[in-house]
Order: C-alpha cells, then sequence, then structure tokens
C-alpha cells in the first residue's frame, strides 16, 4: 500500500509539472505578444510568482481534497486512475496548443475513476454542479464583463492626456492598499509573515509598484501605450500570483485525498506523523512539493499555447494585457478566497475577448473562441472517459 501511495504521490507531482507547462500560458502570453518581455525572462517570473501563489493557501485544496468523494471510499487506484486521465487530456491539448483547463480535467478525471470504481452515486455531484459548473460558466463571464469594462474606463481615462501622470492615477489605489496592509501590523516582517495572504498580495503589489511609477518619471512623455508596457508587467506579475494560488492547489488536494485515503483504510501508522493531515489541514510538504513542481513546470514554458491565446484571439497591445491580466487575476484570487477551483485559462481567455470586444465586436476572432469553448466543454466528460477507462484498466490488472 505505501508503494502505491508514493506512485500516486509522483503522479500528482508530475500532473502539477505539466499543469505549469501547460498554463504557463495563462500568466505570460499577453506580456510575451506585446513584446514587453521575452519570453524566457516572462517563464522565469512566472515561475517565481506561481510558486509565491501556491503557498499562500490551502482553501481550493480542501475542497478537491474532500468536496467531492468520501475518502473512506476512495482507493490509491481511484487516484492515479484520476490523475492518469487528467494528465493525458492535457498532454493532448498542450500538443495542439489547445488553453483547456487542467482544473476541470482534473476534477473530471476524479468523477471518472470514483464511478468506475463505486457507482454513480458514490460521487457528489451537488457539488460538482455548485464548485465547478457554475463557476465555470460564471467566472468567464465575470473575467470578460470586468475586463470589456476596465478597457473602455481606460480608454477614456487616457484620452487626450498625458501618459505619466494618468499611469500614475492608476498606480495610486495599488498604493493605497499597500498602506492599508502596513497599517494592520507593526512591521514590514510581520505584515509578510503573519498577515492574510489578501494583505500579502496587496503588500507585494504596492511594493512593485513603488518600484516601478518613478521611472514613468525619469523618461520623455511618450505614448501611452509604450508607458503602459510597465503597468502590464505588473499584471503578468499579478496574474502568475493568482494562477498559483489556484492551480497548484488542486494537486495539493489530490495528494491530501490520497493521503486521507490511505488512513482510513488504516495504514497511517505506516508513515511518519509530520507526512498525514491533521483533520483538514494540507501537510506542509505537500504544500512545498505541489508550489515547486508548478514551478518547474512553468519554467519549461509553454510556446503552442502562448501563441493561441496571445495572438490568434485578438492582436493585444500593453493597455489591452494590463487590462485583461488585471481583471483575470482579480477575479481568479476571489475564487481561490472563496475555495472554488476555478479555470484560469477559462477566465484570461474571457478577459481577453472582453478586452478585444471593447474595441469592436468584429476585433475578436470568433472561429478561435469558439474552438476555445468546445475544448471547455468537452474536457470535463472525455477527461473522466479516460479516467473510467483507466480504473477499468487498473481492477483487470489487479484482478
Amino acid at each position: 500500500m505505501v508503494s502505491l501511495l508514493i506512485a500516486v504521490i509522483i503522479a500528482a507531482i508530475i500532473f502539477d509539472y505539466i499543469n505549469g507547462f501547460h498554463d504557463a500560458a495563462n500568466a505570460i502570453a499577453t506580456v510575451v505578444s506585446t513584446g514587453v518581455l521575452p519570453i524566457r525572462t516572462a517563464v522565469l517570473i512566472a515561475a517565481v510568482l506561481n510558486f509565491g501563489g501556491a503557498i499562500t493557501g490551502t482553501a481550493v485544496a480542501k475542497t478537491i481534497a474532500s468536496g467531492f468523494a468520501d475518502p473512506a471510499i476512495v482507493t490509491q487506484l481511484v487516484v492515479l486512475a484520476a490523475l492518469v486521465g487528467a494528465s493525458v487530456w492535457n498532454l493532448f491539448t498542450w500538443w495542439f496548443g489547445i488553453p483547456s483547463s487542467s482544473s476541470h480535467a482534473l476534477i473530471g478525471g476524479l468523477a471518472g475513476a470514483v464511478v468506475a470504481h463505486a457507482g454513480v452515486a458514490a460521487f457528489k455531484w451537488e457539488a460538482l454542479g455548485k464548485k465547478v459548473l457554475l463557476p465555470l460558466v460564471l467566472s468567464p463571464t465575470i473575467g470578460f464583463v470586468v475586463a470589456f469594462f476596465v478597457m473602455i474606463a481606460l480608454v477614456w481615462v487616457v484620452r487626450g492626456r498625458w501618459p505619466r501622470p494618468v499611469l500614475f492615477g492608476l498606480a495610486l489605489p495599488v498604493v493605497g492598499l499597500l498602506g492599508w496592509g502596513l497599517l494592520k501590523f507593526s512591521t514590514l516582517w510581520d505584515a509578510l509573515v503573519v498577515s492574510t495572504w489578501e494583505t500579502r498580495i496587496a503588500i507585494a503589489v504596492g511594493l512593485f509598484i513603488i518600484a516601478t511609477v518613478p521611472t514613468l518619471y525619469g523618461t520623455r512623455p511618450s505614448s501611452v501605450q509604450r508607458q503602459s508596457r510597465k503597468l502590464q508587467l505588473m499584471s503578468a506579475c499579478l496574474m502568475a500570483f493568482s494562477h498559483g494560488s489556484n492551480d497548484a492547489q488542486k494537486s495539493m488536494g489530490i495528494i491530501t485525498l490520497a493521503l486521507l485515503s490511505f488512513m482510513a483504510s488504516g495504514d497511517g501508522s505506516a508513515l511518519p506523523h509530520w507526512m498525514l493531515p491533521k483533520g483538514d489541514a494540507v501537510p506542509l510538504w505537500v504544500i512545498v512539493a505541489c508550489a515547486s513542481a508548478i514551478a518547474l513546470g512553468t519554467a519549461a514554458g509553454g510556446t503552442r499555447i502562448i501563441k493561441t491565446m496571445g495572438t490568434k484571439i485578438i492582436r493585444i497591445v500593453p493597455l489591452q494585457g494590463f487590462a485583461a491580466e488585471m481583471s483575470g487575476a482579480l477575479t481568479i484570487l476571489g475564487a481561490s478566497h472563496l475555495g472554488v477551483p476555478v479555470s484560469t485559462t477559462h477566465v484570461i481567455n474571457a478577459a481577453i475577448m472582453g478586452v478585444g470586444a471593447s474595441k469592436r465586436v468584429s476585433a475578436v476572432r470568433w472561429g478561435v473562441a469558439t474552438n476555445i469553448l468546445v475544448a471547455w466543454v468537452l474536457t470535463l466528460p472525455l477527461s473522466a472517459a479516460l479516467a473510467w477507462l483507466t480504473m477499468k484498466l487498473f481492477a483487470l490488472v489487479a484482478g
């Protein structure tokens, strides 16, 4: 049993690594396609911030660990089959450059494997509706609408004005967030170590703005698009952070589910105490392992999907990239706070479409968008089918 658990943990870390290079484009596609950063620099920044986001909370991990199936009826083979189904679908979509959802692939895989093992009634379908299907519709819609109106507001704000004062004005609310965060604590160290993850985000973004905005005054006035490259860099960083805060937690959750299942089977004494969950808490080693895996995967890149997201949906410029990434990041961070495993891919794609639609409806290449939508719809059932088939094969081999 211990050897099978180890196989499950390795498979989960591999899935997290695949998630990193599959979804790296979520954070860096626009910043690369607009020329703000070269791809190697962008993936390095995204990798570091994915790691940072991954260690900020475990609400999503807890949802995955116990929200969709009772750990008492889930075996190690079930978890392994779910991971195989999700990983195969991820690799398939990555190979063809389709920005599908790793989150939904994993949840679909878990559904298929649980049904193959214990029947339809064993999976919590009500939770699937509330935690997956409803956010499947709402999160991209929110990303689209927010990006649409943010882009319209930005266009009106910068019209006929000097870019540097305008961008400084846009940065002031973020600096205000920094001040709010620091006022709650006696020192910056206390704020970074003992504060909530929301406060740490405010501090990190605020420090970035303080370091960046003064450079706007050290150069000769230029176009809004040129000056907005700095803001897009900030929004790309926040997008990478938000991606880690949601996506890495799915593998944390699946490993925790495997550990809870292992304990429910009565074999928990075979592992060191520090490896096991305490209540519903995710063990520290699981958090570090998954955060590292998604960071390393992100560093491996994702150029196939970057091309789709950065150029095929719309031809994006830095100010549009800033609007899309900020809108997408805020939507994802809100979902992470609520413990909802949303698709970061869906959200940022919808935000890019919203930015394009704010210019004119025809600016979005709706044919490409339709192909992406088809992949979104197919991810859950096809990853479930792959996991179901894998579980049946495991059952045959195991006798």
